[in-house]
């Protein structure tokens, strides 16, 4: 494919580091005669991605999920600002060889690999943004209990905890693989939830939906009992506010991400 339009979205470098591999891929873009435009993760929105054949995100998997919640159709390449301190997941460069990379990804030499991601709506309103590891349905304060009742298929159960992430099978090695150490394939066509720190008591207890995996025709249904909920998308999106009495649906979406994997 013939690249003309290039967007850098980019991390503020903190680091001599940081700011050698933006400073390199800005000199490398240049040197190819290829339009750019730089955009920083923090001041994002849908018309900078318009007409761009490929994004490039520079510094971390933060970086890149934060591009991918506005990408559509676009390639999107992670490019890792700080290999030593950086875990790079999807980050398939680095600025020593960004240069060979970005010329494979002209010769049309290179593989998308399309990733899977989630929507969700609330209160039947689908939210804008697709989350590409997981979303979150929580409480807004970390030290306040989530209580919510989770219903998988015609199931449901009451429940207290720390929160629920709902994960793709890249995500599944994420956030949510610190929670229960179970991981999808990476190719697989399902996704999972995992339920933090359950709390049983005297009144909740005695879980059956700690943990599960949903084929791509399931959907996870989770009502709020929460008076500060919130969801959100890859820890990087923005709250979407999930009350008491909201109704949360989360399933794989059709909508996948177009990801240069090198």
């Amino acid at each position: 494919m013939k690249i003309n339009n290039i967007l850098v979205v980019y991390t503020s470098p903190r680091t001599k580091e940081q700011k050698s591999t933006l400073e390199i891929v800005k000199k490398i873009i240049k040197k190819y005669n290829i339009n750019c435009r730089l955009s920083n993760r923090d001041n994002l929105n849908k018309n900078q991605f318009k007409n761009k054949d490929l994004v490039i995100a520079v510094g971390g998997d933060g970086t890149f999920l934060r591009a991918a919640h506005f990408v559509e159709n676009q390639l999107l390449l992670g490019v890792n600002a700080d290999v030593k301190n950086k875990e790079g997941f999807f980050m398939k460069s680095n600025k020593n060889d960004f240069e060979k990379k970005l010329k494979k990804i002209i010769k049309n030499q290179f593989n998308v690999r399309k990733l899977p991601r989630l929507e969700a709506c609330i209160n039947n309103k689908k939210i804008e943004t697709f989350a590409l590891n997981e979303f979150f349905i929580g409480a807004r304060k970390s030290y306040h209990a989530a209580k919510y009742t989770i219903q998988v298929g015609s199931k449901n159960e009451r429940q207290k905890s720390s929160g629920i992430l709902v994960t793709t099978p890249t995500g599944s090695y994420a956030w949510a693989k610190s929670c229960c150490n179970k991981t999808l394939p990476l190719n697989s066509k399902n996704c999972q939830f995992v339920v933090r720190e359950p709390y049983e008591g005297k009144v909740f207890k005695n879980y059956k939906f700690k943990y599960g995996i949903l084929n791509k025709n399931q959907k996870i249904k989770i009502v709020s009992e929460m008076l500060d909920g919130v969801l959100i998308a890859d820890s990087v999106s923005r709250e979407y506010s999930f009350k008491n009495g909201s109704k949360a649906t989360i399933k794989l979406s059709d909508r996948h991400l177009n990801a240069v994997w090198l």
